[in-house]
Formats: C-alpha cells, structure tokens, sequence
C-alpha cells in the first residue's frame, strides 16, 4: 500500500506540476497579448482547471491528499521528512494560488465579454507570476517525493556501527533502489 501511495502521489505531483509549467511557459508571450485577446483566453482557454469539470482541480487536491496519506502511512524518518517537506510546499502552493491567482479569476470571471478592467496590467502580472511561484513550489515538492522513492534507508550493521548500505545486483552491478533489498537492506518509505 505504501508503495502504490508513493506513486500515485508522485505522479499526481508530477502532473500538476505540469499544469503549472505550462502557466510558466505561456508567460512571456502572453504578457504581450493586448487586454482583449489575454481576457478572451483566459476565460476560456482554463475551463477545464477549475470550474466544470473541474479537472485540474482535482488533479492538484488529489496530489496534496495522497502525500499527506503517505506521510501517515510511513515509519522510517528520513522518507518521512522529505515527504512531509513536499507537503508543505504543496500546501504553500495551494495558498499562493488562492492569494494570487484565484482573486484575479474572480474578477476576470465577473467581466462582461469585451470589458478591460482599468488595473488590467496588475491583474495579468499577479496572476502570471502566481503560477511561476506555483510552479518553483511544485517542482521542489516533486523532487522532494522523487528522493524519499528512491533513498536508501540507515540500517545498524553487526556490531551497532551505522552506516549506510548499498544494494546491488549479484556480480556487482548497481540497481535502480525502489523497495529491492534482503534483511538488514531497505528503502526508505518500504
């Protein structure tokens, strides 16, 4: 169960991160649109992010639920300090899209077809930067989930020295560490 939770959050994650990046790379082009045009876009071009269906939403609820399962369900303390750090960026993005960008879709939404509002350029800037703060936050908690998949976890060998193992294939090579190991081996979040 953990493992399954590990992947469905970092894939979760990934993928709004993704909805994020994309914000990121339409910013510079659409900081030049005329009002017009940037208003008829985002009016419609984002439907699909959160009001019906609300897709992207549900994506970005589903990713902060699942690692915030993961962190309850895991033992070890590493994997549970990098999980528990993705979850506060999360949590931080959540907050920074709904101080940032969820104001400037209220009041693009409350507009009549062809009304600019008068503070057009701030509105556009907060909202394009509110998704590249979205974005940064995301691709840290990403990489954050992304190391307690695949760090080994600190085991005590014979003796009470710790130290750190690594596991490999039989004939020396190195394999990829997601769960793989014999007694006194492990993986964090395993």
């Amino acid at each position: 169960m953990t493992r399954a939770t590990q992947v469905l959050s970092l894939l979760l994650v990934a993928l709004t991160m993704g909805l994020e990046f994309a914000h990121t790379l339409e910013l510079g082009p659409k900081l030049n649109y005329p009002p017009e045009q940037y208003l008829r876009l985002n009016t419609s071009l984002y439907a699909w992010f959160g009001i019906a269906p609300p897709v992207g939403g549900a994506i970005w609820l589903g990713a902060m639920v699942s690692t915030g399962m993961l962190l309850l369900l895991l033992r070890q303390r590493p994997v549970r300090l990098f999980t528990g750090a993705s979850l506060v960026l999360q949590l931080a993005a959540f907050a920074n899209y709904f101080a940032r960008v969820e104001p400037v879709n209220v009041r693009f939404r409350a507009l009549t077809p062809g009304q600019v509002p008068p503070d057009f350029a701030a509105l556009r800037t907060q909202w394009e930067y509110g998704h590249a703060v979205g974005f940064a936050l995301f691709t840290v908690a990403f990489l954050l989930l992304l190391i307690a998949l695949v760090t080994v976890v600190k085991s005590t060998a014979p003796g009470g020295v710790s130290r750190w193992k690594q596991l490999s294939w039989p004939g020396g090579r190195r394999r990829l560490l997601l769960g793989f190991g014999s007694p006194g081996y492990g993986v964090v979040g395993c």
